[in-house]
């Protein structure tokens, strides 16, 4: 018996325990979406079948039993980001095609990157001032993550090596997005208005910017004491490459160079002329057709298998709410709430929020079912702000599987890094989060007010 034939019936036992048993008294219907729901990630995790076909599978099944609208079940190919991540990878593509990474940031990553701390700091950085030059968080590090490929490639680095530095370039873009509400434009502010908290950016950075900044620390070290090992490969390669002390632009590197920086201003401003970033860079894409950095071969760069696993994957919150499975689950966690806000009161938030980010695996999702339950139950007991930003970090700070983050996500169907990279560090991380936002967090948020 071949292993994947081995991994795919060992994905059934579960399934069909809950079609059996039809736990916490849910119904057939509810049963089956449950099923399809752990199978579905069980398969996209051990690789039993395509993720595409296992994808396709579950959203069929969604449908037929969980009764989602249909535009609720399609809600990301029918979205703005649809567009938006499709000419984002044909306008990194562009970039890359170009060379200007190599010829501007490489010589600066060869000067600089060459400890593992150093390194990991400069992607934190890089990260952080993308921030301010792209908006969408999802074309911002699918921008970032074609730079050090190209980087890591050139350095002939192992592929185990090459893995775990672009989960690194992922993870730490995930996690520099909490610092600010612009940090994730679409996360950030859904959160605010699920919360019914219309804070300002400034306020947000009073909260949440120092202790998520002592968070990165932390995570950083934590990263670097995971895979020790790929980071000292790194170091021990990283003196090896050499590059131009002195770089020399060719007449044609500048003229891409100022037609790439138009649009980069013009994706950066969108506040300021209200043109939306869709639009930017999908007509930004299409003039670097004239310039000759982007031609039909290029289309190629779209990646249609992340495009379906997105596409599933981001059914799966609005399934959940049309099936009534979400309220099922969130009742059984409202009993174990003390009578007043305290640290215990507070790890239950985070362990309810966890638990549910697990199973729902969608970000936006996850706070919506558990932001209206767990605001009204908080409410008079706790500061809607604290409890807001609680549901924020367990959502948000961890992740276990690729799915539950959806930047991590995006690395991973792209190619960059495996299931197993993503576990071993989400499974570390956990204690992590929870210790940080309880002893880092909370005694900010206390000092604050």
């Amino acid at each position: 018996m071949s292993r994947n034939t081995k991994n795919l019936l060992l994905s059934f036992i579960a399934p069909i325990l809950i079609l059996m048993l039809k736990p916490l008294g849910i119904t057939l219907a509810q049963s089956i979406v449950l099923s399809t729901l752990i199978f579905t990630i069980t398969v996209w995790v051990n690789n039993a079948i395509h993720k595409s076909a296992a994808s396709v599978i579950a959203l069929i099944l969604f449908y037929w039993f969980g009764h989602p609208a249909l535009p609720k079940l399609l809600q990301f190919p029918l979205s703005e980001n649809f567009i938006l991540i499709v000419f984002s990878f044909v306008f990194s593509q562009g970039i890359a095609n170009s060379g200007l990474a190599e010829l501007l940031i490489e010589p600066f990553l060869i000067r600089n990157a060459k400890t593992k701390y150093k390194l990991l700091a400069i992607i934190y950085l890089l990260a952080f001032i993308m921030i301010f030059v792209i908006p969408q968080p999802f074309s911002r590090v699918i921008i970032l993550s074609h730079i050090f490929y190209q980087y890591f490639n050139k350095m002939q680095l192992d592929k185990g090596v090459q893995n775990v530095l672009m989960f690194a370039v992922f993870l730490f873009s995930m996690f520099i997005n909490m610092t600010m509400i612009r940090g994730d434009i679409i996360l950030n502010n859904a959160l605010l208005t699920m919360s019914n908290q219309p804070i300002t950016e400034l306020t947000w950075i009073k909260w949440m910017a120092l202790p998520s900044l002592i968070y990165c620390i932390l995570a950083l070290l934590l990263f670097s004491k995971i895979f020790h090992n790929e980071l000292l490969s790194y170091q021990h390669k990283a003196g090896t490459i050499s590059h131009k002390t002195k770089v020399s632009l060719s007449p044609q590197n500048k003229k891409h160079l100022i037609a790439i920086l138009i649009i980069l201003i013009a994706w950066a401003t969108e506040d300021l002329h209200g043109i939306s970033g869709t639009y930017v860079v999908t007509l930004g894409t299409l003039a670097m057709i004239p310039l000759g950095l982007v031609n039909k071969s290029d289309s190629k760069a779209i990646n249609i298998h992340l495009l379906i696993f997105l596409t599933a994957a981001f059914a799966i919150g609005p399934v959940m709410t049309a099936s009534g499975l979400a309220d099922v689950l969130f009742s059984r966690f409202t009993a174990f709430f003390p009578a007043q806000f305290n640290t215990l009161y507070a790890t239950v938030i985070l362990a309810v929020t966890t638990v549910l980010h697990m199973i729902l695996g969608s970000n936006v999702t996850t706070m919506s079912v558990v932001i209206p339950g767990l605001m009204t139950t908080s409410s008079g007991i706790a500061s809607p702000i604290v409890i807001m930003f609680l549901i924020f970090i367990a959502v948000c700070g961890h992740i276990i599987l690729p799915f539950h983050n959806v930047i991590i996500l995006l690395g991973n169907g792209s190619g960059y890094y495996e299931n197993k990279t993503v576990i071993k560090y989400g499974i570390a991380l956990l204690p992590l989060m929870l210790l940080s936002a309880l002893f880092v967090y909370l005694p900010w948020w206390r000092f604050m007010t």
